[in-house]
């Protein structure tokens, strides 16, 4: 699920909430709710923080992961 994606990318940047939520330009409370699967993120929330990872070092799992979800998603690649 999207909720466990952003948990799983926050903890390979080695972020915390408030770290992952400045880079993406939302507040911590609107991280911690998308994470904890109280809400869910815009589509251009969305299209943001796969752009911001698009510019990580990320395993090839979470990649491959990103690409999928980005192709279902959105009809376009990130990598």
């Amino acid at each position: 699920t999207f909720d466990e994606l952003l948990k799983a990318i926050r903890t390979e940047l080695n972020l915390t909430q408030e770290q992952f939520a400045r880079e993406l330009n939302v507040s911590f409370s609107t991280l911690s709710r998308w994470e904890n699967g109280h809400t869910a993120p815009s589509r251009l929330a969305k299209m943001s923080l796969l752009e911001f990872c698009s510019k990580q070092s990320l395993s090839s799992v979470l990649k491959e992961y990103l690409e999928s979800y980005s192709k279902l998603h959105f009809q376009h690649t990130i990598w």
